[in-house]
């Protein structure tokens, strides 16, 4: 396979095949599949998502109530948010390295469970000490699904990897956007000890998988290694730049997911006001990660990345300085914007190490999600000193840069083997 460190691979199972004669090839039905979408396996994994996101996306709403009951300042509602980010992504690499190396399909029904069982324990909690363990164990939790599931949907999505990605990283933040509507009310008409009753959809959803996922012997088979040591060393590049593209991304999206919440409040806004304006952002933002697996095979990817990062960065500001209803399409088309790219980034590296699917997964959703949520506790800070405003501000020229780094992403699809045309 040839490449260089300006360039990105489109590797896709039809051309893997043709680095064998064609008398040599088999029939067997894990090689069938690699040309085959499947929809119902790609469905319930997205569903999973939506169901282990959806228990992430609690802490925000909640933060402002769990300040009142527990009297701590914004500081310490910035380290909750990094321990919960940190503890749901930092590990990620661990569960893909062995995701890769012993595909273990049990990570993904278990992750969601372990995520809602401990996230709804919040209720039981009745100090800051308290919350840090129940949240880093729900965490744990997201970060055994993430990494095996992403992989998993990448292998059944055959020719239409941008599509499944799509899929599943759009029900993932739909389920992260709709918390807000799910938690708050529950939470405000019978308090806190009602939290556990939440946990149900866990167990049913842990339960679909375990009885309906695909068997490791039965996923379509991986490409064999195909890359040489100093091709591998070529690709490092173009992967750390979309990981950092992803991170300022992700410090973006959970910058104003997180504040949101307490800009709204602290403007004269209900609760239920200022996580429904988080809904709007995230929900809204999930079409345009929808939207991205349409038309991903028409569009130059990394001219995408590039506009919608350049374009959502003033659209945050306008959220800041619009009136009443300009602010919410303001923040609606920046939701749009950050998302529509998300997946392109995600399948871009997985293409250059087909092999480690598991491990890419790991460093765009978990690592890139872990090192913002780590800047969620110094972002506190900033808002507590200075004004949640500056803070949100700060966000949006962080989408700028990562505009401008994706200038030097790869610009061209490579060949697959020497002397094989490029797709």
């Amino acid at each position: 396979m040839n490449a260089t460190p300006f360039t990105s691979t489109a590797v896709s199972s039809d051309s893997l095949t043709e680095i064998a004669p064609t008398s040599k090839r088999t029939a067997t039905s894990s090689a069938d599949k690699t040309s085959i979408f499947q929809r119902g396996s790609v469905y319930l994994i997205a569903a999973g998502h939506f169901v282990n996101d959806a228990y992430t996306g609690c802490l925000a709403p909640l933060l402002p109530l769990l300040m009142t009951r527990l009297q701590f300042p914004v500081s310490r509602a910035g380290v909750l948010a990094s321990v919960l980010s940190a503890s749901t992504s930092l590990s990620q690499p661990i569960f893909g390295a062995l995701s890769d190396r012993f595909g273990k399909r049990h990570f993904v029904f278990l992750g969601p469970l372990l995520t809602g069982i401990f996230i709804c324990s919040l209720g039981y909690s009745n100090s800051y000490l308290m919350l840090i363990p129940l949240l880093m164990l729900s965490g744990l939790g997201s970060s055994v699904f993430h990494p095996t599931a992403a992989a998993m949907v990448s292998r059944i999505s055959g020719p239409r990897k941008e599509w499944g990605m799509s899929l599943f990283i759009t029900l993932g933040n739909f389920g992260h956007a709709i918390a807000p509507l799910l938690v708050v009310p529950v939470v405000i008409a019978f308090g806190f000890e009602a939290m556990p009753l939440l946990v149900l959809p866990a167990i049913g959803i842990a339960v679909l998988l375990f009885r309906r996922l695909p068997q490791n012997n039965s996923l379509p088979a991986l490409p064999k290694d195909f890359l040489h040591q100093q091709q591998s060393k070529n690709r490092r590049w173009p992967v750390f730049l979309h990981l950092v593209i992803s991170m300022l991304r992700s410090l973006m999206i959970s910058g104003f997911s997180t504040f949101i919440p307490l800009y709204m409040h602290s403007r004269g806004h209900s609760l239920f006001a200022a996580g429904a304006t988080t809904t709007v952002f995230q929900a809204v933002g999930a079409i345009g990660a929808l939207w991205s697996g349409h038309i991903a095979t028409r569009v130059d990817r990394r001219r995408t990345i590039m506009t919608t990062l350049f374009v959502a960065a003033p659209a945050l500001v306008g959220f800041l300085y619009l009136p009443d209803w300009l602010a919410l399409l303001s923040l609606a088309a920046s939701g749009i914007l950050l998302y529509f790219s998300f997946p392109l980034n995600i399948v871009m590296a997985q293409e250059l190490y087909p092999n480690n699917a598991g491990m890419v997964s790991a460093l765009m959703i978990g690592v890139s999600w872990g090192l913002a949520g780590l800047m969620m506790a110094p972002l506190g800070f900033i808002a507590e000193s200075a004004g949640l405003e500056s803070a949100l501000l700060a966000l949006a020229v962080a989408g700028l840069i990562a505009g401008c780094i994706s200038w030097f992403l790869p610009r061209e699809r490579v060949e697959v083997m020497p002397g094989l045309p490029a797709k």
